[in-house]
């Protein structure tokens, strides 16, 4: 899976602290159960072969997804559809439908790096960027 920045305007998901909000199925056997065999053959809430059950993910497998992509996931939280009344609603339980927010990590400026070593030696300002100037004593 790729995450990519489709944020209006762009910079959504390249500037620190942008939001990513994903919905999506679980891959549990419930998921398998209520997604595929009884909203697709069984009910016709959906039309046969809509769902895949192999690319469908885990709360945990996303979330080490967006971290190696640079974001932290905020808030995970199961979400039920209720076919009579055609709402959702939040739940505790991630076993079938769920909701993921994660946030892009901030990138460390010039003046946040922190070489292996030089913690405890002050940096001077350079004209060059990127570049760090060691005080001379």
């Amino acid at each position: 899976m790729k995450i990519l920045d489709v944020g209006c305007g762009g910079g959504l998901l390249t500037e620190p602290g942008g939001s990513l909000f994903i919905t999506t199925i679980n891959k549990t056997q419930l998921s398998y159960a209520l997604g595929i065999v009884f909203a697709e053959q069984i009910a016709g809430i959906v039309p046969k072969g809509t769902h895949t059950w192999e690319k469908f993910v885990s709360p945990e497998k996303l979330e080490s997804i967006l971290e190696s992509n640079g974001l932290s996931v905020q808030t995970v939280a199961g979400m039920l559809y209720n076919p009579f009344s055609g709402y959702w609603h939040w739940i505790e339980n991630t076993s079938l439908n769920y909701a993921a927010h994660a946030v892009k990590h901030p990138h460390p400026g010039p003046a946040e790096l922190v070489f292996e070593g030089e913690a405890d030696v002050p940096a001077k300002a350079s004209t060059n960027p990127g570049v760090r100037e060691e005080p001379k004593e």
